[in-house]
Parts: C-alpha cells; structure tokens; sequence
C-alpha cells in the first residue's frame, strides 16, 4: 500500500489531540473470544496532553503521562485512564498555561522567559512498571511517580526510602532533589531485582546504576564516570554485564542552560562516529576498562542481551543511522533519507579483543521491540515489534512483526494507514513455562485512522492473527511503553 507524507502526518495529528475525558471502570465491548488463561490488568503510559494554554508542546515526547488500564478476564475487559498527577501537571493545570520547560519545549516568551529556568517538567509519560508492590510510572530525566494499581490515582514521587534524594552539592540538589530515574529499568523474573540507571551532568559526568530487590528495596547507587555527557535511553543486562551503548549524541548545556535552545534541540550529533559500548560487570562496582567501538548511529531501545560461552556479549538492538532531527518533524515522514528508518540488527561484542560484529537482521523497519518475560541474560528466540512494509521508506510504523532469529523468518501483518502500538507479551501458562518457545498472546493499541478510534487488539502471537478486539470509548494517543500484571501477582505483592 503505498501511502503518501500528507496522509501519514494527517494521520499523526489525529493521534495527538489531548485526551480530554477520564474514565473510571468503564466496561468494553468485546468483538471475539477472550483467551481464558488471559487474567490480569495491562498498563500502558504515553502522552496524553499536548498542549497548555492554547500553546502547543514543541516534540512529541513532552505531553503529560496518561495511563490506560486494561482489567482482562473472566468479567470481560474493563477500562480506566488518568493523568499522572506530578507536580507540574497540577501546577499547570491550575494556571491555565505552561509553567515549565520541557525536553524539547521552551517557555513563550523567548530568552527572556527561558534563561536560566532549570527545572525541567516532569512528564512521567514513558513507561510503567509493576515491582516490589509499586506500580511506577517513569520518565528518564527524573525520579518516579507512584500510582495506585486500582484507582490509577496519583501517589507522588518514589525515593526508595530515601535512596533517590540527591547527595550532591547545591545548585544541584536544589535543581533537583531527587536523582533521575530511567524509563527503561531491568527485571529479572528469576531473581526479582529490579535494574535502572540514571545520568547527572557535571564535572565529572556521572551514570548511576540502580540495583533494587524483589521487595523494593534499593541498595546505595554505584558512581561512574562519563567523559561526554550523552543521550542514552535503554541499556541491556545480562548474567555477567550492565551494557551501555553511548552515542555521539551529546547534550549542549550551556546553551540549554541559557534557554537559547531546548534539551534536544541542543543536541551535539556526530552521526558518523560510532557508539561506543561501556560494560560494567553486573556483580561489581569499576566499569571495564576502555570502550567499544560498535558503529555509527543511534539506540533507542533494546530487545534481549546475553552472554556467549566464549565470552562475546551478544545484543539485538534498534539502531537508527542518524538521531531524528524531531525539530523538523515533518521532515522525517518525506522518505529522503533512508538513515531514519529504525531497524533490527544483532551486535556481538567480544570484550577480549575489543571488537563488535554487526548482522542486521531484515531491511524491513522495526521498533519497540519485546520478548518474553524470564531471567535476565537468558537468550530469546523470539522478538515481536512494531515495524513498517518494506516498501515504505518513511518511519511511518504500522506494522506487527514477529521474527525468529534461529531461523531468520520474520512474519510481517502491516495495518495501513492505521497505526499500531507497542506488543505486550502475555505469555500461556497452560504451556511450558515463559520462554522464547512460549507464544502465548500479544496486547497491542491500534488507532483507526481517520476515525478517532482506537481498539485493543489481542492476537496470537504465533502467527499475529487477531482473535478478539477491544473498543475503547475514546480515541488515545498510541503512547510509548506498558506492562502486563497477571491477577495473582497483582494481589500477591
């Protein structure tokens, strides 16, 4: 189906209106027959306000977070949305218009209401996630927002009992009391430890690693230094290391600090240089000496890490040729610059000899990826993502992948015009146990285009083929990252 740039940025506008309606316990019309053995409550957290004040937020990752809950089983699907209520977000929402500066948002008003304004807005929109009887929604550049798991309602900031306050000197704990937190933290389903990271610039630049145990308590934070302050987004964890992938993607604070320009849009990209990759031993407290080169481009998200018998730390991961200038959105839809299609490669990075092999698994587009739920380090065969038909240039995602990377087959159903979210793996428990040979299902959004709609798809994830479709009331903004709770674990912690 060939579809143009007007029509996908059409679409686009359509899936970033405001949400303007929250819903409490709102049961869902169900066209097909829900899998029994699926009984839980699925989480999804994106952006759900893009704009203050008649003001439009200037990138698209800087809308409020919006929260869906999806209660699946033997009642039915039952629904409920809300904003997470951080400090800005109520402090905005009594004025009337923006109070903060954002990721890739300055204030109106130009210098002058810009400069030196450093506290940055919390949107708690990216991810959400279920551990140690917390249901957390988080945002990389700041600490989580604790949330009922019932009511959805907004709880405050989580500081670990204290272990998130910042320790370092002022101006920067008055900046910033409590420690950044990632959106992409690291469950392992063997041990129940929680992994995240968190970076703080300065002199020197640090990465903190965060470790915290299946009950939700955090050990103290381990320090390394950075030479270069970069934009990292996910990292991978496997049984021997914690795998950082640094691009020359490196923020310019002094101009972000003068308000001349935004976070992102002060970006210092040197696409043509490569990644480099930090590993840190899992166990231990020093970096590995030296980095690796890995290739050029950018990493947003990780699918799986693990470790070889000889030694070579083996990652799939999605890598774009260059960072998406998002200042010129529009721009990114023309399909003139193939470096913008995001697609599935495999790294094998050998910490002996200091080298990185590089397979790229199809040309076909492909992001948000996920595998099944197990400990960490253990292999996958099996990752499902979100992609594009190979005869789209443009980053326009509207298709559910899944790819089997013993064989190199990779089944594709692409929905048009329609855009489809991230798949979340909801495994079979009348099958062996969660496991990259364990199908099960896959949850995904899909926004019917051109009709401000959206449905929860529930499909089987061995062959992407629907067997029931959910309605929802409204139509919601696709979002970034969720997670699925079975009913038991819900009430067991």
């Amino acid at each position: 189906m060939d579809i143009c740039s007007s029509d996908m940025l059409r679409v686009l506008a359509e899936n970033t209106r405001t949400i303007t309606h929250e819903y409490s316990d709102e049961p869902l019309e169900v066209d097909g027959r829900l899998p029994a053995a699926i009984d839980g409550v699925l989480f999804r957290n994106g952006p759900g306000r893009f704009e203050r004040g008649g003001q439009r937020y200037g990138h698209p990752f800087d809308g409020d977070g919006h929260i869906t809950r999806f209660d699946i089983g033997v009642q039915g699907v039952r629904y409920r949305n809300r904003f997470v209520r951080t400090r800005e977000y109520v402090d905005e929402e009594r004025a009337g218009r923006m109070l903060y500066r954002a990721f890739g948002t300055n204030l109106p008003g130009g210098l002058g209401a810009n400069l030196f304004r450093l506290r940055f807005k919390n949107a708690a929109n990216t991810n959400i996630v279920w551990h140690g009887g917390r249901l957390l929604a988080l945002w990389e550049a700041g600490p989580p927002y604790r949330l009922d798991p019932q009511t959805l309602t907004t709880l405050g900031t989580e500081d670990f009992d204290g272990r998130l306050r910042n320790p370092y000197p002022p101006p920067a704990r008055w900046l910033a009391p409590l420690l950044p937190f990632s959106a992409h933290p690291r469950i392992d389903a063997d041990s129940g430890e929680l992994f995240s990271f968190g970076l703080v610039s300065g002199k020197p630049n640090r990465l903190l690693t965060y470790r915290v145990d299946r009950d939700g308590r955090m050990a103290p934070f381990q320090v390394h230094e950075l030479v270069r302050f970069s934009f990292i987004h996910d990292f991978a964890v496997t049984r021997r290391w914690l795998c950082f992938l640094l691009p020359h993607a490196d923020f310019d604070l002094t101009r972000a600090a003068l308000g001349l320009r935004t976070p992102v849009g002060s970006l210092r990209l040197a696409n043509e240089r490569p990644m480099q990759a930090l590993l840190i031993p899992r166990d231990g407290n020093s970096a590995r000496p030296g980095l690796i080169d890995c290739g050029g481009g950018f990493v947003f998200h990780i699918a799986q890490a693990f470790d070889r018998d000889d030694g070579a730390l083996v990652v799939d991961a999605i890598r774009y040729g260059r960072y998406p200038d998002f200042d010129h959105f529009e721009d990114l839809f023309s399909g003139d610059d193939p470096a913008l299609m995001p697609h599935l490669e495999r790294l094998v990075i050998d910490p002996a000899s200091e080298t990185c092999d590089i397979r790229v698994w199809s040309p076909r587009g492909a992001e948000l990826p996920v595998t099944a739920t197990g400990p960490l380090g253990e292999p996958h065969r099996l990752i499902y993502s979100i992609g594009a038909p190979a005869e789209r240039a443009a980053p326009y995602l509207s298709s559910l992948q899944r790819l089997d990377t013993g064989t190199g087959d990779l089944r594709c159903r692409d929905f048009g015009l329609d855009i489809v979210g991230e798949p979340i793996f909801v495994p079979d428990p009348d099958a062996r146990a969660a496991t990259s040979d364990n199908e099960g299902w896959l949850l995904s959004l899909v926004y019917r285009a051109g009709q401000q709609r959206s449905e929860l798809l529930v499909l089987r994830a061995a062959d992407l083929e629907t067997v029931a479709t959910v309605t929802l009331p409204h139509g919601v903004p696709l979002g970034f990252h969720g997670c699925w709770v079975p009913r038991a674990d819900l009430h067991r912690d």
